[in-house]
């Protein structure tokens, strides 16, 4: 057929440009798409409630819209935005998630329509939301992959008693308050991960903060608990260093070996930071301090109602140093009956809190230390033999200060700067007349006894340089014989007529029974026998203990 035929159809087809640029008056579905676009174009809770809002004004025609979220850990309905007419009424408030019309379209999940808010009496406040202005209210769940997240409510003057809504406007209603609560859970989600964000930065911050505190708090730790770092060139501190070089790598057993007053316990410290567990916990452990009938639980702790007094369960030292490095001071005064515990721990690499049947697995690496004779306990049958044998798989014998003269001058300029600035005083270095007299005494209490004088030197001093006047070595009690080797001992007259004791327990207990008799029988205070000894008053009690000495017995004298 012809296209100039009369009858021939009539091209109908035009470009898409002129078909776009024609006026066509805006539908409903127009009002939702502007309504979802605004929904899309932000992830704020508030700024989505704000687009959802202007949605139902333009799209229903509403006077009054508001939109409350459901709070779980509440359980209420909270208003988020109220726009139009009984904003005071709407605007912040709480209500429970089953409280009244809007409870119910909430907890039921079904669109509730009020023809006449004067004639509703199932309000959450029904004087006030009779007097706010509202007069046909339709409230709508917003629900989200099957999760009910609040509701919708609006007023539109084209519904009321004599026009409810019909299906088609229930079913737009639908659609529009399931695409609000989608976009109103992706902004929830986005705030939430926002939050997250920022607790995450806070605690990458506070984690940066403790990981200083900590690094402070160890360097704190270490000069509370030891003498400063080690100082000297000796040839006998050499050989000490180089043997801890040589074994500081490995989970070896190391024990160490000294007189009283030597760094023992700095000693441990310098091996655990050259150790692969250093980031780990260093515990020490004065054995001699602990009470014998709490040795047990202090070392490998105890569960709740093991004892009377134990209320909750405690970890002990082995748990606490957990892959880390445990410190046994004055290894040597610990009970029998602990001795055995602890050689099982070390060879089980397992505990039993007291009170419990259950093992715990413990990971540590064992540095003891002793001022007594092991090999002369064992053969007391005061020791165990074969957990001296356990401990002493690599020995070290810390060399008293009188072995290692040449070290004093560096040691005390250490010694005196290190405590005129924990002591707040100003004290730049030490004369060299008072070096001289420092490397002139024997020092039986050795570093610790150093560390004593220097700083009653540095609070006596007005200042400045320390000098001889002030060191005042004369003035410091004679040493204990319990301490110091017949060689070392200072001439005077108590010495000359006194007879060499026979054995270091006759040595000891001499020297107990002389602080007590100094003491007038007093164990503890700053002029008790402990104190003279330079030992803890534990420590003197354990010792009293073991060579039977009493006070009576120092009176008797």
């Amino acid at each position: 057929m012809s296209a100039n035929h009369p009858d021939a159809p009539e091209d109908r087809s035009w470009p898409y440009q002129e078909v776009a640029a024609q006026p066509t008056p805006p539908s409903i579905e127009d009002h939702f798409l502007d309504a979802l676009r605004a929904l899309t174009a932000t992830l704020d809770v508030r700024g989505v409630c704000e687009a959802v809002l202007r949605g139902v004004e333009t799209a229903f025609g509403a006077t009054s819209s508001w939109a409350m979220l459901h709070a779980p850990e509440t359980d209420v309905l909270r208003t988020v935005l109220f726009r139009g007419a009984g904003a005071d009424v709407y605007d912040g408030i709480e209500i429970p998630s089953d409280h009244g019309v809007t409870g119910l379209a909430f907890s039921r999940g079904d669109i509730q329509f009020v023809a006449d808010v004067s004639r509703e009496g199932r309000w959450f406040n029904p004087d006030l939301v009779r007097g706010s202005g509202l007069r046909s209210v339709l409230i709508l769940p917003l629900v989200a992959s099957g999760r009910r997240i609040g509701v919708l409510g609006l007023d539109a003057p084209q519904f009321g008693p004599g026009r409810p809504p019909s299906t088609i406007d229930v079913r737009r209603l639908e659609v529009f308050a399931a695409q609000a609560a989608v976009g109103l859970v992706n902004a929830r989600r986005f705030e939430s991960s926002q939050q997250d964000r920022i607790r995450l930065r806070a605690l990458l911050r506070e984690r940066r903060s403790l990981r200083q505190q900590v690094v402070e708090l160890r360097d704190e730790v270490r000069e509370a608990y030891s003498f400063g770092p080690i100082v000297g060139d000796s040839d006998a501190l050499r050989r000490v260093l180089a043997e801890m070089e040589q074994v500081a790598a490995s989970d070896v057993t190391v024990l160490l070996l000294g007189e009283t007053g030597t760094g023992k316990e700095l000693f441990a410290r310098a091996l655990h930071e050259r150790s692969g567990r250093a980031d780990r916990a260093f515990v020490p452990v004065n054995c001699a301090a602990l009470p014998e009938h709490l040795v047990e639980s202090e070392l490998f702790g105890h569960e709740r109602g093991a004892f009377t007094g134990a209320e909750v369960r405690k970890a002990g030292r082995f748990e606490l140093a957990h892959r880390g490095t445990l410190f046994l001071d004055e290894v040597g005064d610990l009970p029998l009956n602990a001795q055995a515990k602890l050689l099982r721990v070390l060879q089980d690499r397992e505990l039993h809190r007291v009170g419990s049947t259950q093992p715990v697995k413990v990971d540590i690496r064992l540095v003891a230390a002793t001022n007594h004779d092991l090999g002369g306990r064992v053969a007391e049958r005061a020791f165990r033999e074969d957990l001296f044998y356990r401990l002493s798989v690599f020995p070290l014998r810390i060399p008293p200060l009188r072995d290692r003269l040449e070290d004093i001058p560096a040691l005390a300029q250490h010694l005196v700067l290190h405590g005129a600035r924990r002591l707040n005083k100003r004290i730049t270095g030490i004369t060299a007349e008072a070096i001289g007299a420092l490397t002139s005494y024997a020092w039986p209490g050795n570093v610790r006894e150093l560390q004593n004088v220097l700083e009653r030197a540095i609070i006596l001093a007005p200042g400045g340089v320390l000098s001889l006047d002030t060191i005042r070595i004369e003035t410091i009690p004679p040493p204990a014989p319990a301490i110091e080797s017949p060689a070392a001992a200072p001439p005077g007259p108590s010495a000359a007529g006194a007879a060499a004791p026979s054995s270091m327990a006759e040595v000891e207990r001499h020297a107990i029974l002389e602080a007590l008799r100094r003491a007038e029988g007093r164990i503890s205070g700053a002029r008790g026998a402990a104190a003279l000894l330079g030992l803890k008053p534990t420590t003197l009690h354990a010792k009293m203990k073991k060579l039977a000495v009493t006070r009576g017995d120092a009176i008797r004298r």
